[in-house]
């Protein structure tokens, strides 16, 4: 059974957004097929079926199969309730008292508020876009807020979960494939589960680089069946690389579905593209998603205000089977190596493994300077101080199956010349 804040919620969010409004106004006129509404709006198919939802969710329109069309009209019942909802609100009871702080009426009962939800958002992006470093920056943000964390990782080594682990925060990593893949979707659906029993206010999953996020509201409703209502999904936020993303985006299927399925798309590294380039990134990712909201990230920040907003708003396509299967999942391999290595000499040995390979990073002790985290993202290695490790690791995502093996390991002896081991 609903409650009435439920209720009043869904009418609200029929009425918020303009083209739902320009669907009602069609509808004055009588009953319509969604051929003819799609006509009447120009919108896609995908699109008005997502706008069609909420409208009947609200109980302000019906909808009937004729055929392959559904028709659809406003009940006039379905519109007498959800005035009647908005009406309670503006009106004032006898038994309200004033509040005696600012003298506004309020409610004279001893009830218990209801406990608020958790608010869920899910991180992608493809490999190297900033995802870590944008949770980062949220973390820092809300500090002495309750968060969770659910990091997924496609190798078995959890190197952005070291970057992320904090004393104060509860996480859960899963490695070894993508959360969205079938061979992980039941343990994702756990971590889900378990973390509904935490009292977070904010639960942020991280998904891997190469996570395609298609189903991620099929896994939400599966969690809502294994947990209950215990969470409220604010959205997809989709990282994109401004110095590669016009590339992966016309090699990897990946990068089109994390954009078409996102409801937020941050450009990072905004800052070291022209503006020529960051025109070229809007246009490409305007081709594929059309209504998300679009923000830039410059030095790792990017506005925080989404954590207030209806992200669900800027909604696009709806979900559909993932991309990430057990037959499709990339080979990946990490390096575990005792002793240090002069940074030239990595560098040079990364050179001739970077065409195999998706992603490389881990953490690194470099002769005179100490222990650094390494990231390899298509040419560019960085190197960053970080804190001391038991011994230097390095996970390879290889492009090209088990052949990236003997790349790795002729690199490495050319070049470096150390003993390492290499696993999968």
């Amino acid at each position: 059974m609903e409650s009435v804040y439920e209720q009043r919620a869904k009418v609200f969010k029929a009425f918020c957004d303009e083209r739902r409004q320009r669907i009602l106004e069609l509808l004055q006129h009588g009953e319509q097929c969604a051929c003819k509404l799609i006509e009447g709006t120009g919108m896609p198919q995908s699109t008005l079926s997502y706008h069609m939802k909420i409208l009947c969710e609200s109980g302000i329109v019906q909808g009937r199969e004729v055929g392959k069309w559904t028709h659809y009209r406003i009940d006039p019942e379905g519109c007498r309730k959800a005035m009647s909802l908005l009406q309670e609100i503006t009106a004032v009871r006898e038994t309200d008292v004033p509040c005696p702080v600012c003298n506004s009426p309020e409610k004279n009962n001893n009830k218990e508020a209801s406990p608020m939800n958790t608010k869920l958002y899910v991180l992608t992006g493809f490999l190297g876009s900033g995802k870590t470093t944008l949770l980062l920056k949220i973390l820092e943000h809300l500090k002495g807020h309750r968060v969770g964390i659910i990091q997924n990782e496609f190798g078995k080594l959890s190197i952005d979960g070291d970057i992320l682990r904090d004393d104060d925060i509860k996480m859960v990593e899963i490695t070894r494939g993508s959360i969205f893949c079938s061979c992980l979707k039941l343990s994702f659906v756990s971590a889900l589960s378990e973390m509904a029993q935490q009292d977070f206010e904010y639960l942020f999953v991280e998904s891997s680089g190469l996570g395609d996020p298609s189903n991620v509201e099929e896994i939400l409703n599966a969690a809502e069946i294994a947990a209950g209502k215990k969470f409220d999904f604010g959205g997809v936020l989709c990282m994109v690389d401004a110095l590669h993303f016009l590339k992966q985006v016309e090699d990897e299927e990946t990068v089109n579905r994390q954009l078409k399925h996102c409801h937020l798309a941050a450009v990072t590294k905004s800052d070291l593209v022209d503006e020529s380039v960051l025109q070229s990134i809007t246009e490409k990712i305007r081709s594929i998603n059309p209504v998300c909201r679009l923000e830039e990230s410059r030095m790792g920040n990017l506005p925080l205000n989404f954590l207030q907003d209806d992200l669900l708003l800027y909604q696009w396509a709806e979900g559909e089977e993932s991309l990430n299967l057990k037959e499709n999942k990339p080979k990946t391999l990490f390096m575990n190596f005792e002793g240090e290595v002069e940074k030239e000499k990595l560098i040079t040995f990364f050179q001739p493994v970077i065409p195999g390979i998706y992603r490389s990073k881990g953490f690194f002790r470099i002769a005179g300077e100490g222990w650094m985290q390494v990231d390899v993202v298509g040419s560019q290695i960085d190197f960053k101080p970080c804190e001391p490790c038991e011994l230097s690791q390095l996970v390879f995502i290889s492009k090209v199956g088990p052949a990236v093996i003997k790349t790795i390991m002729d690199a490495w002896q050319t070049h470096v010349g150390l003993p390492m081991k290499l696993k999968n």
